[in-house]
């Protein structure tokens, strides 16, 4: 016999165990699911709002708990599709990887220098945030967050071939994007 599930959520024992189960999660996952959010935002309190968010939905849909294999990958995604969604809502912020390559050699900078005061890595994500975006999700999502191919895959909902390829196509361009600034940089010299 079937118990219908208002009956199961008046229940205060049932109630209590799935909140008891969503408050694991949040312990376990908080710090990752703001590492998503944020590497989607770059902003840490917009990240913050994707983290409640997330949660919340996890509140709202706590009885698809039991039947979730991997919680890592489901809370990944459902904080990655709301930190997208919120990313369409705000204006551009993409800086063009000239300017900040000219930012780093007006200031005398060496390479060394460069990866040391933190310029090396606002031009890495000027060159990212350049990709196209079927390029930068799964970069982002396995270099900044370090994801295996098969939990991107899970994110994005594609193949985890796909995730291989795009991941190759999206360090094939970076090198091309990098060496062809070094190389006009260094001519102007």
């Amino acid at each position: 016999m079937a118990v219908p599930e208002q009956a199961i959520l008046a229940n205060p024992f049932a109630s209590a165990v799935a909140a008891d189960a969503v408050e694991q999660l949040v312990r376990a996952h908080a710090r990752f699911v703001f590492q998503v959010a944020y590497s989607v935002l770059r902003h840490s309190h917009d990240a913050e709002d994707v983290v409640q968010e997330t949660f919340l939905r996890v509140m709202k849909h706590q009885s698809d708990l039991p039947g979730v294999r991997d919680e890592k990958a489901w809370l990944a995604r459902i904080a990655w599709r709301l930190a997208v969604d919120r990313r369409r809502g705000q204006p551009a912020m993409a800086s063009d990887p000239d300017t900040v390559l000219s930012q780093m050699q007006a200031r005398g900078m060496n390479a060394e220098q460069a990866l040391a005061c933190g310029e090396t890595k606002a031009l890495l994500d000027s060159l990212i945030a350049a990709l196209p975006a079927e390029l930068r999700e799964p970069l982002q999502l396995s270099t900044v967050e370090e994801m295996a191919s098969s939990e991107v895959a899970a994110v994005l909902g594609i193949p985890e071939a796909t995730v291989r390829t795009r991941l190759f196509r999206a360090r094939q361009m970076l090198k091309e994007k990098l060496s062809v600034l070094l190389e006009s940089k260094a001519g102007r010299k």
